[in-house]
């Protein structure tokens, strides 16, 4: 066959051997490229054959087929089989939405998912019609008692609204919703107010909701109380209501457990401004770091602990090959009409632009005396610094996944992400295909039978949990 050798012979061997069967937790197959359609239903039964085989399956990574209503799919068949799988990611086609046995069946299929701990829902691309229902999502939620990690993304207002949100069960610590305009003001302060949630939510994620209020921002982290990281991306700052005034005297978001906070406002507003003089008046005694992609004017970084450097080596190219690129396509992270950019090259040359600003003037000058005369020539001048040298806060422009432009990690760069941790594409080391193998005795099976897909010296581990 043209590829799967080892695949091939991973199958071989857990049939001969059932006790290894037994003890794999973890599979990681290579998903081929340029595969007829033949060629791609024989590799996704060898999939599954190998899934059912493992009587004690955690992962599987390399195949994330995407589920379509009334289409029976080998690999996620073999998968719901699966008593021991722990995290799993589903992609919703757009086939129109599901009758009522189909969701039934769907969220029946997930029966015998009774330890999945993690657990990633997104829509399928583009904005056709959803296939999912709130009792489609309830009937999922149900089924899996273990649930601890939830990612819920590109669903419509029909699909996953406020009451889709108030049915995610009470177990749930991590939490991710993005772009989900179903999902307002309103649902997420009712959802903040439950009990459970308060003393369970230990990371939450809030991308593209387009929050309204900060009275809502603070709500959530003084109701969250054992909150230990917050992201907010949207585009539009939140606003103080019309009836509310800022108390400079007392701050407006308190959390006595957030240690890392993600703050991605696109277009300025007051937010940043209350975030700032928050962390100023020490609202956040646990807080270590915070990023801020998105603060244009060092609001955030003047409050936090100075920093020498924070820009990269390659920066400066990125940022001029961001702006090129913009000038011919509109992109998700740009906005040309605001001429705001969440690029954290651009970022980050523009937080180093500020400490050299600052570096420009005196903070203190020492003047060495001896008596009443001064000593000429005996003086230092001490430059001035962009931040505050009291905060014990770090200023982070860092992405989640190293390389990337943009701060957050994306399922689709997560499962892009296939490099080893040490090694880095044009660093000189060749991946493996095989070649090494092409001049041995059996040389004469024909041309390139010794080949199969490119692999690099080591894959990096990507877990689901990278998410939240």
């Amino acid at each position: 066959m043209r590829n799967g050798c080892r695949a091939w012979l991973l199958r071989k061997t857990l049939l001969a051997r059932p006790d290894f069967a037994a003890m794999v937790k973890q599979l990681k197959l290579p998903e081929y490229q340029d595969l007829t359609s033949k060629e791609s239903k024989e590799n996704n039964k060898l999939v599954a054959s190998i899934v059912q085989l493992c009587p004690h399956l955690e992962r599987l990574e390399g195949h994330y087929p995407v589920y379509k209503v009334g289409v029976k799919d080998n690999i996620q068949t073999a998968l719901l089989s699966r008593d021991f799988l722990k995290e799993h990611i589903w992609t919703i086609g757009s086939e129109g939405p599901m009758q009522l046995a189909q969701s039934e069946s769907f969220a029946n299929g997930h029966i015998r998912w009774t330890k999945l701990e993690t657990l990633v829902l997104q829509g399928g691309p583009g904005n056709k019609a959803g296939s999912m229902s709130h009792l489609t999502f309830a009937g999922l939620f149900e089924r899996l008692p273990s649930l601890k990690k939830l990612f819920v993304a590109r669903f419509h207002d029909y699909e996953f609204d406020n009451n889709t949100l108030l049915a995610i069960p009470d177990q749930i610590e991590y939490l991710r919703l993005e772009e989900l305009p179903g999902v307002t003001d309103a649902g997420v302060s009712e959802y903040v107010d439950r009990v459970s949630v308060c003393r369970r939510i230990r990371s939450l994620s809030l991308i593209e909701l387009e929050l309204l209020s900060t009275l809502l921002i603070s709500k959530i982290f003084s109701r969250l109380t054992h909150l230990e990281k917050f992201t907010l991306v949207q585009t539009c700052s939140p606003q103080l209501p019309p009836q509310s005034s800022a108390n400079k005297a007392k701050p407006t978001f308190a959390s006595a457990s957030l240690q890392l906070l993600h703050w991605d406002v696109l277009i300025p507003g007051p937010a940043n401004v209350l975030l700032a003089r928050s962390i100023h008046s020490s609202a956040f005694p646990a807080l270590k770091a915070v990023r801020a992609p998105s603060d244009h004017h060092g609001i955030i970084q003047a409050v936090c602990k100075p920093l020498e450097q924070i820009a990269l080596p390659f920066d400066k190219f990125e940022a001029r090959l961001l702006r090129a690129q913009q000038r011919q396509r509109e992109d998700k992270y740009f906005y040309p009409e605001t001429r705001y950019s969440r690029s954290l090259p651009q970022a980050r040359i523009n937080a180093q632009d500020r400490i050299e600003a600052a570096r420009e003037s005196t903070f203190m000058r020492i003047v060495v005396t001896e008596g009443a005369a001064k000593k000429e020539g005996l003086s230092v001048d001490l430059k001035a610094f962009m931040g505050d040298w009291k905060s014990k806060v770090q200023y982070e422009l860092l992405p989640d996944l190293w390389g990337s432009e943009f701060a957050v990690l994306t399922v689709s760069g997560l499962l892009n992400a296939r490099v080893s941790t040490e090694w880095r594409p044009g660093d000189g080391v060749e991946m493996c295909s095989g070649r090494w193998n092409a001049t041995t005795f059996a040389s004469g099976r024909g041309i390139k039978w010794w080949g199969h897909t490119e692999r690099t010296p080591g894959m990096r581990d990507m877990e689901l949990a990278m998410l939240f």
